[in-house]
């Protein structure tokens, strides 16, 4: 009964990313790509790169340890995104693995990455707790700040990002609940293209995004994360469901 269960989790969770990514959003890139469609697209890359490295506000812990699937999706493209706007594209995601260690001093080493869309996606981050509340005192929340670094590698673009969060949590028995507030730094450059002149540009991206969800341990160990986000004025959701403890 408990695997069925835990089962179930998984599905819930995984589902709304295999919707919003069972094809790529990034298939008509080379032949839709100009020089002013290069930063919009980097928003909305940030964006979900951004969101997919925010996690709650309470640090893991010395010797804690997460690791799971996690991911962010966006309900359709920046109304300035016309590469993926006029691929087709409405709801897109993007998911990833992810391992993050607690070491002394409050700090968390996160990783994550994922080979999806015809891109390689790497990168690393840390997470310092400012307040981590114990049993007596879960009234007051929790609160940590981050930073992550990702690359991604596709056939037609590369790309860098840089996400930097401030959550706070409230530690309650089962239910968590959370606010995050981040900026994303993105920064795109075009490997291929089938307009003369635009393989070889670059643009850089910079936006804000705040997230309000719950973390529940439906199970002893068992993390399942969600979020209602709103990235750079478009509106989405994030998720995550690992083992943690």
């Amino acid at each position: 009964m408990r695997k069925s269960l835990v089962l179930l989790c998984v599905l819930l969770a995984a589902a709304p990313f295999a919707a919003a990514s069972s094809a790529s959003p990034f298939a008509d890139f080379e032949t839709r790509v100009r020089g002013e469609l290069i930063k919009p697209l980097a928003l909305d890359l940030g964006g979900l790169l951004g969101s997919a490295s925010a996690h709650t506000g309470r640090s893991l812990g010395l010797p804690g340890f997460w690791a799971g699937a996690i991911g962010a999706a966006q309900f359709s493209p920046d109304k300035n995104d016309l590469i993926l706007r006029d691929s087709g594209v409405k709801a897109f995601g993007l998911p990833m693995l992810e391992v993050g260690v607690g070491l002394p001093f409050k700090v968390d080493v996160i990783a994550r990455g994922m080979k999806i869309y015809d891109a390689s996606i790497f990168g690393a981050g840390l997470r310092y707790g400012l307040y981590r509340t114990d049993l007596i005192d879960t009234f007051l929340p929790n609160v940590s700040l981050a930073a992550f670094g990702d690359r991604v590698n596709h056939k037609s673009f590369s790309a860098t990002h840089g996400g930097f969060d401030a959550a706070a949590t409230w530690n309650l028995p089962i239910v968590k609940p959370f606010f995050v507030a981040g900026f994303d730094v993105t920064a795109l450059k075009v490997g291929a293209a089938a307009a003369p002149g635009v393989a070889g540009m670059s643009a850089t991206a910079r936006g804000s995004r705040f997230s309000v969800g719950a973390e529940l341990t439906p199970f002893p160990f068992v993390a399942l994360r969600g979020a209602c986000t709103l990235r750079h004025g478009m509106s989405g959701f994030d998720a995550g469901l690992g083992v943690k403890f």
